[in-house]
């Protein structure tokens, strides 16, 4: 459920930016076509790492908290995007500072979930009767955030230009700044401790499996630690480079990439449908991104020759059905590209099996037929020894 209602939130999110003057977004929000297409692929891959895990093993809570993560985050998404909307078209837009508002408010609580994720991760249950009992606290820990963030008097999160509209201006912004950053620190240690203990008590396939999650979350500290260095703009407009967004992007996609990889390793359901699905849908929205934003493009061009006021309008929504015409040939062709380049072996064997149907419509003799069978079960699965029985005697 979170996988389908993910993606049309996302897809409204990058209809609604696109739809909002370009030069009027660049001035009011910090959110742009190319981040909010890059960013789609990293909660896409939370939401299918979910689906999965749910599918197979609906036991194991680690599946509902990707999923349910990837929905919140979506919906915030939307929520950011109707503001970006509104307030690009009219910066003291009282409706668009109210969505900026709940999208800036809710923020911090949705991006604490993957700690719970960490402090169950694995098998979905903590790891001793401490971090058990830890556990509400920290969820009463993580909802404060969202009353502090609320009425801190400082500009909305996404927003620079955009002051709160429900500040409390007496409030002292230092002691707001220190307490959320102390809360985050201690949320992420626990974390790290939970995993550091569940590879000291754990068996050696757990052992493995906290290592693949924590070189991502490596991976993703390094990413953030360099972010300075490789974007110095941040530090004075907020904003990153198109080569650290992509940077970025990728480091945060390696998170939930891990935990279907950690977990597909040890049997709860193969690794190579957890590959196949997140390269498929990762090549599907990057396509489909791009052909969006050139679209937008391109079109607008003839159009505002002939509609001079909507031209900007009418390119998107002809660029939105024209994505929404692509999206199934484009998962069939990139399914099947995909098939051919990373699952080599099931593709082949499909194909033998095709070919020796196709054989035995036209063979008529049994001994011509058997060996064509025994050959077929040779090339896609591969048995030691193979032989074929038949009772009795064709007359």
């Amino acid at each position: 459920m979170f996988l389908f209602a993910t993606i049309p939130l996302e897809a409204t999110t990058l209809v609604l930016v696109g739809l909002a003057p370009a030069d009027r977004v660049a001035t009011v929000a910090l959110i742009g076509l190319l981040d909010g297409s890059l960013f789609l692929v990293t909660w896409l891959a939370f939401a299918v790492v979910g689906w999965l895990i749910n599918r197979h093993q609906p036991e194991n809570l680690i599946g509902w908290m990707c999923a349910s993560f990837a929905f919140g985050v979506s919906l915030i998404a939307v929520v950011t995007g109707i503001a970006t909307y509104l307030l690009a078209a009219d910066s003291g837009s009282r409706a668009g500072q109210l969505a900026g508002w709940v999208a800036h408010s809710a923020t911090l609580g949705v991006v604490a979930l993957p700690v719970f994720v960490f402090l169950r991760f694995p098998t979905g249950r903590p790891v001793g009767r401490w971090f058990a009992r830890f556990e509400l606290p920290s969820i009463a820990l993580v909802a404060s955030l969202i009353p502090v963030v609320a009425l801190a008097p400082v500009p909305l999160l996404g927003f620079p230009t955009t002051p709160n509209p429900f500040a409390v201006r007496d409030l002292p912004i230092g002691p707001v700044v220190s307490y959320v950053t102390v809360v985050v620190v201690l949320l992420l240690l626990v974390a790290a401790a939970s995993l550091v203990l569940r590879y000291r008590r754990g068996s050696p396939l757990e052992r493995r499996q906290v290592a693949v999650l924590g070189t991502a979350a490596a991976l993703v500290v390094l990413d953030f630690g360099l972010i300075p260095l490789t974007s110095p703009a941040i530090l004075s407009t907020g904003r990153l480079s198109a080569p650290t967004q992509i940077v970025t992007a990728l480091s945060m996609t390696a998170i939930p990439v891990a935990i279907g990889i950690a977990i597909a390793r040890y049997r709860l359901f193969e690794i190579d449908r957890i590959v196949n699905r997140t390269l498929v849908y990762a090549t599907v929205s990057a396509v489909l991104a791009g052909v969006y934003v050139l679209a937008v493009v391109v079109l607008q061009a003839p159009l505002g020759a002939i509609f001079p006021d909507d031209a900007r309008t009418l390119a998107t929504a002809g660029s939105t059905l024209l994505v929404a015409a692509l999206f199934r040939p484009v998962r069939a062709r990139a399914q099947g590209t995909i098939d051919r380049r990373f699952d080599r072996e099931r593709f082949q064997a499909a194909r033998t099996i095709d070919a020796f149907a196709e054989e035995v419509r036209n063979e008529v003799e049994l001994d011509a037929i058997l060996r064509d069978f025994l050959a077929a079960t040779s090339r896609t699965v591969h048995p030691a020894t193979a032989a074929c029985w038949i009772r009795g005697r064709i007359p």
